[in-house]
């Protein structure tokens, strides 16, 4: 009987670990085609009257949107702006196209992936969160040290 037991175990978990597997592929395969069909924007914006472009913040969790909004609108006011903690510093690269994939309600903020290539030892990867929609263009900013030219 342990031996019967044992042989049933050991095959639902091989069932167990291909289903996952099979079904992982097929999730990430069919999301990824998804949301490369989505729009393309680019995420950058100027600040205090530079000429330079500047990299967006991106805030993963929707529960920082008040204290997000509120330094984007600060910032926008010209005033310093203060970041509060609980914001990650983590940037969108500015050169590089995103996708949209929704709006808040309000339409101030826009959930975005942004893929990218960390080179051949480390592969791909994406990055989605939350930015200021204010802060999406459908043009890439002029290349570094063209600006205002």
């Amino acid at each position: 009987m342990k031996k019967l037991t044992r042989k049933i175990l050991i095959g639902i978990g091989i069932s167990f670990i291909l289903f996952f597997t099979v079904g992982g592929y097929f999730i990430n395969r069919y999301y990824n085609e998804y949301v490369r069909r989505q729009p393309q924007m680019y995420c950058y914006e100027y600040f205090r009257g530079t000429k330079k472009p500047v990299s967006v913040l991106i805030i993963e969790d929707l529960g920082l949107r008040g204290h997000y909004l509120e330094y984007y609108q600060e910032l926008k006011s010209g005033k310093e702006p203060y970041l509060h903690s609980d914001i990650p510093l983590k940037g969108m690269p500015q050169y590089s196209p995103v996708h949209v994939l929704e709006y808040t309600s309000d339409s101030l903020l826009a959930k975005v992936v942004s893929y990218y290539d960390r080179g051949a030892k480390f592969g791909g990867s994406f990055t989605k969160g939350w930015v200021y929609a204010e802060t999406l263009h459908e043009n890439p900013p002029p290349p570094a040290g063209k600006e205002g030219k």
